[in-house]
């Protein structure tokens, strides 16, 4: 699901750390922004509230169709893989009033997602602030380990990595934002950096598939799912990709591509 901010806002009693509550005038006109996975809240009175300090907030978003609905911060935990991302479940109201998942569960039923402040042009970017669930692609781009706010293992700025990847992850050959690839699709990712590594290199069902940059790959090797999108309907439609007969890991390096990655043959 996706979530975009359109009123920087919190309704006008925030619970924070316990029993006690913000004043209402001390949230009327709150600056609400986001650092790394979490949220931070600049109160009129000058304090600051950020992380997991936030949890059981209620921020009034837009969600899709442009609707304002009211998201709960239900609770605010550090991910026991990466304690440098919090995992954030974010809760809507249904017709009865219950306060329901607001995010699709990932492929291990999680619902959790997180706050994250991406700049213009970014692929994965909705607002000033984007609210991302970990079934999501940025989420996963994040978890990958390409942080778009991080340095890579030798000083590499992560943020043209991650916006690679997020192209990657949906399968965005061009970069218009049109995914190719279906839920649940299993993607072996490797860099050439020392942060993701291929596992499937022995697998002969996998197989190159594309080289990825900031603006959608670079060469295509094959599409993820013919039923989708199939080589030669690609290679027809986009023929700036029917350029390089050949595509693999080394032609797509030298084209630009940051990130790569090996799917199943079809």
């Amino acid at each position: 699901m996706k979530l975009r901010t359109l009123l920087a806002c919190l309704s006008l009693m925030l619970t924070v750390a316990g029993p006690r509550a913000i004043a209402a005038d001390t949230v009327t006109a709150p600056d609400l922004t986001a650092e790394h996975t979490g949220f931070v809240l600049k109160l009129a009175d000058g304090r600051v509230l950020s992380g997991q300090q936030m949890q059981g907030a209620i921020v009034h978003m837009a969600i899709e169709g442009g609707k304002v609905a009211s998201i709960k911060l239900a609770s605010i935990v550090p991910d026991p893989k990466d304690p440098d991302i919090l995992r954030h479940e974010f809760q809507v109201q249904n017709e009865a009033g219950e306060w329901k998942p607001a995010c699709q569960a990932n492929f291990y039923g999680e619902t959790w997602g997180f706050p994250i402040a991406l700049p213009e042009g970014h692929p994965g970017r909705e607002a000033p602030i984007t609210l991302t669930c970990s079934s999501g692609a940025v989420g996963k781009c994040v978890r990958f380990g390409y942080k778009p706010w991080a340095k890579g293992p030798h000083g590499e700025d992560l943020l043209p990595y991650h916006a690679a990847c997020v192209h990657m992850v949906r399968a965005d050959y061009v970069g218009d934002g049109t995914p190719h690839t279906k839920n649940g699709t299993d993607i072996d990712v490797y860099d050439h950096i020392g942060i993701q590594s291929s596992e499937s290199q022995a697998d002969p069902q996998f197989g190159f598939e594309a080289g990825w940059s900031p603006t959608g790959a670079v060469c295509v090797a094959h599409t993820r799912w013919r039923d989708v999108m199939t080589t030669e309907n690609l290679l027809k439609t986009y023929p700036q990709f029917a350029k390089t007969p050949r595509c693999d890991d080394k032609t797509a390096t030298a084209l630009g591509a940051l990130v790569f990655n090996r799917s199943k043959l079809n």
